[in-house]
């Protein structure tokens, strides 16, 4: 019979185990799979984590869980635990750098640990990153082990069809265009709106569409982007000053240069000479997001609604319109593809 797979949670936070904001939540999805065990959860705030835990035993799926304990750091839970897998899932700022402790990803791949890391994956500058990024890859293939970023659109039953109609197209891609508006309102947690520990929603949340755009056009001309914001302000009459910011987060303790823009659009060519453009907002108050992408060429334009929820929508316009309606299960797709 095959072992079962001892899975380590570096971080019990809501991307691992879940919240009000977003539909993300690995534990969710790993628990539900045959053959998982989870081992442990790893944290510095040791009463959270222990209550993650509790509420994970009071689950329809608690058996996965009987074996797992709290650990207060990645080192601890790596000696103990003994994982096969882990889940890093915490707050850019806490890894991706060869700095310890926060070297998280070095630390897994050095004790044989396959890894799937959330983004962002860093906010260090690029140069220092790709060194990184060189030491990681290093210990991967000496080792052996399975790296994964979690851009989960790239499993998305719309996005796989649009990659095949665009491969198929006798055309080249024209332009990618992208919009993003996400619920600030809803969006508790004080790290994100601070750009020193979130690096900016660019680089937090848009991150997923800035992967969709080179998924589809390639490497984009560097050289060639150019990017505007609307600041934020603390004059109420400003597009700067938002009406909704959480109490929790305290915006007005942190300086202006700390906060994040409203609003950014930023355009750019990739370097088969196709363009990108891409709009951000952090404008939209209750729990929905708003997001789109349109997929342009000679002849063909694709269009794709709502891809955060079970409902989107594919629009292929090649000659006429057709519509496809797609039931989204892009993260459950993501880690079973992962998994196996």
């Amino acid at each position: 019979a095959r072992m079962a797979l001892r899975v380590l949670f570096v971080g019990a936070g809501a991307v691992n185990f879940g919240g009000a904001e977003g539909p993300w939540d690995h534990s969710r999805r790993l628990e539900t799979l045959e053959g998982i065990k989870i081992v442990g959860i790893a944290d510095p705030d040791y009463p959270k984590a222990s209550a993650v835990l509790e509420e994970k035993r009071r689950c329809p799926h608690s058996s996965a869980y009987q074996e797992c304990s709290v650990y207060r750091s990645c080192a601890e839970a790596l000696d103990a635990a003994k994982p096969d897998v882990a889940f890093i899932g915490v707050p850019p700022y806490c890894h991706g750098t060869e700095q310890a402790p926060l070297d998280l990803e070095l630390q897994c791949l050095r004790k044989g640990v396959h890894i799937f890391v959330e983004k962002p994956v860093s906010l260090r500058p690029p140069e220092e990153f790709l060194s990184y990024v060189e030491h990681v890859e290093e210990l991967q293939r000496a080792k052996g082990l399975v790296v994964s970023v979690g851009y989960m659109f790239r499993y998305h039953p719309a996005i796989k069809k649009m990659k095949e109609i665009l491969s198929q197209h006798s055309r080249p891609l024209l332009h990618v265009n992208a919009r993003y508006n996400c619920t600030y309102a809803a969006l508790d947690h004080p790290f994100w709106w601070n750009k020193d520990k979130s690096g900016g929603p660019i680089v937090e949340q848009a991150t997923h569409f800035c992967d969709l755009m080179r998924y589809f056009g390639g490497e984009v001309d560097l050289p060639k982007l150019r990017a505007i914001c609307v600041p934020p302000s603390d004059d109420p009459t400003s597009p700067g000053s938002l009406s909704r910011v959480p109490e929790v987060v305290r915006e007005g303790q942190l300086l202006l240069a700390q906060r994040i823009p409203r609003a950014t659009c930023a355009q750019f060519c990739f370097t088969s000479g196709a363009l990108g453009s891409l709009t951000h907002a952090a404008a939209l108050q209750g729990r929905k997001y708003e997001a789109q992408i349109d997929v342009w060429a000679d002849g063909l334009r694709m269009a794709l609604e709502e891809p955060y929820f079970p409902e989107c929508k594919l629009r292929v316009r090649i000659g006429k319109v057709t519509q496809m309606k797609s039931r989204c299960t892009r993260f459950l797709m993501q880690t079973h593809t992962w998994v196996r």
